[in-house]
């Protein structure tokens, strides 16, 4: 199988059904000390990495690419330039970094003219995080005018010149910054002290996009809920949790990291759903639920939808069907099923299909990746996840099997069901069991949600 996730300015396809994220990371090295600074966040990552071996370095699931912008003008340059090729060369040449041949952590090397330049600031703004070793108000006048909104601004990090102050400037739950910061602090050493300024943060409370982020949640209307419900935090509200039945959630997790804030007494977690429960008046709630029909409770300001991204859906089309056609048909089955697609983890399909226009821009906008499996992959899980419908000891001697169109066009038995199944892995249960509208065809497997929690535990809400 290969699992393909695109960037900004990448199409990056991973032969692992383990990593589920791609951080990329960008240094604006500036000098001799800055160097010598990413030289121990580099360090700090790598060592993180190589504690963990054997099996567990396999459950590490998400890769990180460091980016070392220098710039063009002055001796000074050259000489930081040779240096940070020589990192690159020794991360690329580390064994210890690698897991079945997948890079988990490098070194790239990049030049720019001018830091001033529009262009090259916008093209940093396609990374998950920029880190700048300059003075606060510098970086601030940088990115200024290329600010959008928390939900689509990296992570953006500032560091002074002697590694004191690692300070959490822009986007610093949502993108991350917060954490990174703290984690970029305990890289650098020598008393360096995260500045973390967001008020949540500061108080020691709770926040709404922190738990998300925390438990892979997408927050329905986040824009206006995140400030609602933070601020509600703060002042010490009392702040209800629902978890749908529906949910694969361990509680006990849950209540472990409610316990880490000031405000944990007025944190109610409730597992379960009802009428009563969700009559509930001026009191601020969260309702963790994949039910679409849930939506019109959220037209209060006092709740808030979270959708867990735990949903693989397995895709089938004929050639070049259009993206409206496999929205419209996704859509709708997703609303005769009372299912949101808000909690569409990655779309998974046969290998087939890698350069169908219509399904990848349907996979790209709704899911984090797309799984591509071929049709020996696909044929070995359905001989071995046999049902009561299809007991042959064999289903490629199933005469009703190879007369089917799936079977003639791709030479798998079937496509959208066990896509949806082998993506969503450990056994997984088909929420929707095929459906077919036109050239389409559907299916969708609930993944374990926890999967989606990557090992550093960075990027959240999308």
């Amino acid at each position: 199988m290969i699992r393909v996730f695109r960037t900004d300015s990448e199409t990056v396809e991973i032969p692992s059904d383990a990593i589920f994220k791609i951080t990329n990371i960008a240094l604006i090295i500036t000098s001799e000390n800055s160097l010598n600074k990413a030289a121990k966040i580099y360090g700090g990552m790598a060592k993180k990495i190589k504690s963990r071996n054997g099996s567990d370095i396999a459950g590490i699931s998400e890769i990180i690419n460091l980016h070392f912008f220098i710039g063009e003008e002055g001796e000074e340059k050259e000489g930081l330039t040779a240096r940070a090729y020589c990192m690159q060369e020794e991360a690329a040449a580390s064994e210890t970094l690698s897991v079945n041949g997948i890079k988990l952590l490098s070194i790239d090397v990049k030049r720019y003219k001018k830091l001033s330049e529009d262009y090259f600031i916008k093209k940093l703004f396609r990374y998950d995080f920029i880190v700048f070793f300059l003075a606060a108000g510098a970086s601030v006048r940088i990115i200024a005018p290329f600010l959008k909104d928390k939900f689509s601004d990296p992570g953006v990090i500032t560091i002074d010149e002697a590694g004191k102050f690692v300070v959490s400037l822009l986007s610093g739950h949502i993108g991350g910054a917060n954490k990174f910061a703290e984690e970029i602090a305990g890289y650098i050493g020598n008393g360096a002290i995260p500045v973390i300024t967001t008020a949540t943060d500061a108080t020691e409370n709770f926040s709404l996009d922190m738990f998300a982020e925390r438990f892979g949640l997408f927050i329905e209307d986040g824009k206006s809920k995140i400030k609602i419900f933070n601020k509600a935090s703060v002042c010490g509200e009392e702040l209800r949790i629902y978890i749908d039945e529906d949910i694969i959630f361990s509680i006990k997790e849950i209540e472990s990291y409610i316990k880490e804030f000031k405000n944990a007494k007025q944190i109610i977690l409730t597992q379960g759903l009802n009428a009563s429960n969700l009559g509930l008046g001026a009191k601020k709630a969260a309702v963790v639920s994949l039910k679409e029909n849930l939506k019109n409770i959220a037209e209060s300001e006092n709740i808030v939808l979270l959708r867990p991204r735990c949903l693989t859906l397995g895709i089938g089309c004929n050639r070049n069907t259009l993206f409206e056609e496999i929205e419209d048909f996704i859509s709708s089955v997703f609303k005769e099923n009372n299912l949101s697609l808000k909690a569409i983890r990655n779309i998974a399909t046969i290998n087939l299909k890698r350069n169908e226009a219509g399904l990848l821009e349907f996979g790209y906008k709704y899911g984090n990746f797309i799984d591509f499996y071929d049709k020996d992959e696909i044929n070995a899980f359905m001989d071995s996840n046999k049902n009561e419908k299809n007991n042959k000891k064999d289903l490629n001697l199933n005469k009703d099997t190879r007369r089917s169109a799936s079977f003639k066009y791709t030479g798998a038995y079937s496509v959208c069901e066990p896509c949806a199944q082998m993506s969503a892995k450990n056994g997984a249960k088909l929420l929707i069991p095929k459906q077919k509208k036109g050239n389409v065809t559907a299916a969708a497997a609930a993944s374990a949600a926890a999967a989606m929690i990557s090992y550093f535990n960075r990027k959240g809400v999308q």
